[in-house]
């Protein structure tokens, strides 16, 4: 099973809900950086996609029941600290 670290789950999930999303579920992306030179030593980092050397690393899924419920993860993922 794969895993994410849970402060990077609550910044993803920060992002999802600034955005306004109309529809109950919602695929998003998580962007690397390829280049080792700019990833930081220990700690791994989300990148904006606009940047050069950013690669898709996973899709993440979101699912909700109706337009004010909150954001729940679809995709089976271990939290890690």
């Amino acid at each position: 099973m794969n895993s994410i670290s849970l402060p990077v789950y609550q910044q993803l999930l920060a992002r999802l809900n600034q955005m306004p999303i109309r529809g109950n579920r919602h695929k998003m992306a998580v962007y690397v950086n390829l280049n080792p030179d700019q990833q930081q030593s220990g700690e791994s980092s989300l990148v904006a996609p606009a940047e050069e050397d950013a690669v898709v690393a996973f899709n993440i899924l979101f699912e909700r029941n109706n337009g004010e419920s909150e954001w729940r993860l679809m995709t089976p993922l271990r939290f890690t600290d």
